[in-house]
């Protein structure tokens, strides 16, 4: 393929787009390599976002032919070593070697997040870091119980306006169980409703089927 030459355009929409866009794709969209279009992502100090990056490499790790698949323990496996003293697996020349890479004492974690941080779960509720070493707790719940007092047995921090992440006290109410049960539930409704209800989800099965 001939060498490229970007235009003043194709570089604003490489601006654009490289953040979030596979380097096959673009490639593609501008007539070049791949390394083509790396070259120049590099020229203009461009990367890609990072969670772009995390949901790609989700997505290919769940395809069932991935390369590392096959280096996977399968359920079940119990490693070679379970049990056994270091020097009962480990050369003395080998033990020497790791003592280099070891975490030395009161060494921090690149990885480590302070009391205080926050993060979003898989469900969509902020999480607060509430204690060392990985203590996290639902924020909202957290929020309520400092200016509340303990959250009694049985019930729920709740939001007004359904947004999770709107964790403003103002935002939220305390609820049992039972009632959020009840208020989510046919319950409420009429026996005449009820029953139609019922019918109307026997039909959407036998739809289905």
């Amino acid at each position: 393929m001939k060498r490229k030459y970007w235009t003043d355009e194709e570089m604003e929409q490489l601006k654009q787009l490289y953040p979030t866009t596979l380097g096959e794709e673009l490639a593609k969209k501008f007539n070049c390599s791949i390394k083509s279009v790396y070259n120049q992502a590099v020229k203009l100090g461009l990367k890609k976002d990072m969670a772009f990056v995390s949901e790609i490499a989700r997505q290919r790790s769940l395809v069932l032919n991935h390369g590392g698949r096959k280096y996977q323990f399968k359920k079940g496996h119990t490693p070679y070593n379970k049990g056994l003293k270091q020097m009962q697996y480990m050369s003395s020349d080998s033990i020497e070697r790791t003592k280099a890479t070891r975490f030395k004492t009161g060494n921090v974690s690149l990885n480590y997040r302070p009391v205080g941080s926050e993060r979003v779960n898989k469900d969509g509720y902020l999480e607060v870091k509430v204690a060392d070493p990985n203590k996290w707790e639902l924020k909202h719940r957290y929020v309520w119980k400092k200016e509340n007092g303990p959250i009694s047995k049985g019930s729920n921090i709740q939001f007004k306006d359904g947004n999770r992440q709107n964790v403003s006290l103002d935002n939220l109410y305390i609820i049992s169980r039972k009632e959020q049960i009840n208020r989510n539930s046919i319950v409420r409704y009429p026996n005449e409703v009820r029953t139609a209800i019922k019918r109307i989800s026997k039909i959407n099965k036998l739809i289905k089927q």
